[in-house]
């Protein structure tokens, strides 16, 4: 046996240690401890296109998960360190084989600013443990309609459907690309459709003409959606509040606009913000479902 076979003998039985104890510690804090696929979290996510990149060198630490197939994914755990210890012999081959030479490229959706490996698990594995900053890939650029929700339980992905399908609906990832309309619970989006339809409904009357849902989603996130956050920045919410997205906190504060509205109070985002800040100020067994103004 050589030398170098020793040596990737021993990175590996290195390796799969510290994965092991990295696995005790997961299962302990109940987080995942192994390496999962994201191919679902991509469709919930709406495939939009693709095209090829190229070859390129990729930071090894812009790598984020996988988009294999459960046989691969299973082998090693979230930061690609091998958790199987059948997998000993030919992890030490791949290690040999990059030590002594240039590896074929491994093959990689780009999705966003992070990449998800295709085929090419035990090389990344290899390379991280060589603590290489870069290896050679061969890139396939991924458009989805909303983001890649980066944990893969059930309620993610979920949310992740939700706001595809109101993207397809809205089309705002086409006809304002810059918005990212990211809510953290289940539910929301259909709050905002019914906020996009009664501006549809208010731009109809106003202007005599048929408005469509793309056209009035277009007009709701520049007259309505933008000037709320605008405000909600102002009044430095999203740093009081945690755990909210920006787009959580404009539910809200339209929920509170309509309700002081409702009761003759002073209404607007500033106004319909103080309500919000205060009741979250609140502990949370003094807080209600309902707002409820004095007369």
């Amino acid at each position: 046996m050589g030398l170098e076979r020793i040596w990737a003998l021993e990175d590996f039985d290195a390796a799969h240690a510290r994965a092991f104890w990295r696995s005790i510690r997961s299962i302990l804090g109940r987080r995942a401890w192994r390496l999962h696929s994201i191919a679902p979290s991509l469709k919930a996510a709406g495939w939009e296109s693709q095209s090829y990149g190229g070859v390129q060198d990729i930071p090894l630490d812009k790598i984020a998960g996988s988009v294999g197939p459960e046989s691969k994914t299973t082998e090693f755990d979230p930061n690609f360190f091998p958790i199987d210890a059948r997998l000993r012999d030919r992890w030490a081959s791949v290690y040999e084989a990059m030590v002594a030479s240039d590896v074929p490229p491994i093959d990689v959706y780009k999705v966003d600013d992070n990449y998800y490996v295709i085929d090419g698990h035990r090389r990344v594995s290899v390379a991280r443990t060589l603590e290489r900053p870069t290896i050679r890939a061969r890139v396939i650029n991924v458009r989805t309609r909303a983001p890649v929700p980066s944990e893969t339980d059930a309620a993610t992905k979920l949310q992740a459907a939700e706001y595809a399908a109101f993207l397809e609906l809205t089309q705002l990832h086409r006809t304002r690309p810059e918005s990212r309309l990211e809510c953290s619970r289940l539910g929301r989006y259909d709050e905002i459709m019914s906020n996009i339809i009664g501006h549809r409904y208010f731009i109809q009357l106003e202007q005599h003409r048929d408005v469509s849902l793309q056209e009035a989603a277009a007009s709701w996130y520049d007259n309505v959606y933008r000037p709320i956050a605008k405000a909600i920045r102002k009044h430095g919410v999203l740093e009081r509040l945690s755990g909210w997205t920006e787009t959580d906190i404009y539910v809200e504060v339209t929920k509170r606009w309509l309700a002081l509205s409702q009761r003759g109070a002073p209404s607007g985002p500033d106004p319909a913000i103080d309500a919000l800040l205060a009741e979250n100020a609140r502990p949370w067994w003094q807080r209600r479902r309902k707002i409820r103004l004095p007369p």
